[in-house]
């Protein structure tokens, strides 16, 4: 019953920001990030989102407005251990629905703000998610998910400021600064690279179709983070109900490569990411994942 008011809180907080304009569907983003593929299989284990991109109005685009559902999945590296005071990553959970509007400013520069609302700890579906993927594809046997991280509404606000520097053809500086304001992070970033192919007003990450350019892009760059207050470590800013709580480690940083494909009516994007740690109890200095990201045009 309380998982029920949860999603139907969700469900009513979207409804009032998403515009009536929304209605007619443009493109469709699945982005998958997992750890398997380096042998790995814990701290941040996987991350799986689907987004909804549509224009604000018809025949305009200038602007965007995104729908997304995502879970993140974390654990610690000693999957079978019981006692949590041997932990080096708390389990932890999160299942949200986000909306956010992206506005064109220049050719190459655009700005977003979002809002977002999600759930922590079993309603999130994090243990099930993943202990039916290690029975279905891995055959291993269920992970403990002892004192994992307390079930919780989650509010966050989110904004953006993208532009890129055209150096000569087909070759870019990008930057984009970001934040996160809420009761499940409050951080900063900004994420800097090389982009190679044809600039517009979005970042490579974002992987939306632009026009039927089927050219490779590349980009190499990287993201340097301030995390103020970090939920899936150090739990609720409000309360003491998680069991098992971490310091987190402040300024982190993300190095990525990543090489995007598009066919027409379809893009695929693949980078490989190298995460600092979160908190100093990780037994590894960096923790890699590979994202692919799959986008298709509805029109």
């Amino acid at each position: 019953m309380q998982l029920k008011k949860h999603l139907l809180s969700i469900l009513i907080f979207l409804s009032c920001l998403l515009p009536s304009e929304a209605i007619s569907q443009k493109q469709l983003n699945l982005d998958v990030d997992n750890d398997l593929y380096f042998d790995r299989d814990f701290y941040y284990s996987s991350g799986i989102f689907l987004t909804l991109m549509t224009p604000n109005a018809k025949n305009d685009k200038s602007s965007l407005n995104k729908l997304k559902i995502g879970q993140l999945i974390y654990t610690p590296s000693m999957r079978y251990e019981s006692d949590p005071n041997k932990y080096d990553y708390p389990y932890s959970g999160y299942l949200y629905l986000e909306y956010q509007k992206q506005k064109k400013l220049t050719n190459y520069s655009s700005y977003s703000l979002g809002g977002q609302i999600g759930i922590t700890g079993d309603a999130s579906l994090a243990r099930g998610m993943q202990n039916l993927y290690h029975d279905l594809v891995l055959n291993l046997p269920h992970l403990k998910w002892e004192s994992q991280m307390p079930q919780e509404l989650q509010l966050n606000f989110s904004s953006s400021y993208f532009k890129g520097f055209n150096i000569k053809d087909n070759i870019s500086i990008t930057s984009k600064l970001y934040s996160r304001l809420g009761t499940y992070q409050i951080m900063s970033g900004l994420e800097v690279g090389l982009f190679i192919g044809n600039l517009s007003w979005f970042g490579f990450s974002d992987n939306f179709i632009i026009n039927g350019d089927s050219k490779f892009s590349f980009f190499i760059g990287t993201k340097q983070e301030y995390f103020l207050h970090d939920y899936k470590l150090e739990g609720s800013l409000f309360n003491n109900k998680a069991k098992l709580v971490m310091e987190s480690i402040n300024f982190r940083n993300v190095l990525l490569v990543g090489l995007k494909k598009n066919f027409k009516d379809f893009q695929v994007l693949t980078s490989y990411n190298s995460m600092s740690k979160d908190t100093k109890k990780q037994r590894t200095k960096r923790h890699p994942f590979l994202k692919i990201s799959l986008t298709y045009n509805l029109k």
